[in-house]
């Protein structure tokens, strides 16, 4: 997951999550993928909540070029580092 607030990002649904590929519906229904971060992939928790996330059908932020997802939503503040 990024953690950086200066990305253009697009709101998706995930549509399938798999082990090693999440895919996901933009607004426009446009299909992509998301490849979840290496340090994500042996997550357990991580791989539970984006099912979850996907049975909930909640719009998650990506970012528009890479298709990564954002450590923090919209409505979230970054905390200082």
């Amino acid at each position: 997951m990024l953690t950086q607030t200066n990305l253009e990002t697009i709101a998706v649904q995930l549509v399938q999550v798999t082990p090693t590929v999440v895919t996901a519906k933009t607004e426009t229904n446009q299909i992509i993928e998301i490849k979840p971060a290496p340090h994500d992939q042996h997550d357990h928790a991580f791989w539970q909540s984006l099912k979850d996330i996907a049975q909930a059908k909640i719009w998650l932020p990506v970012t528009k070029g890479t298709h990564e997802l954002l450590q923090h939503d919209w409505l979230s503040t970054m905390p200082a580092i």
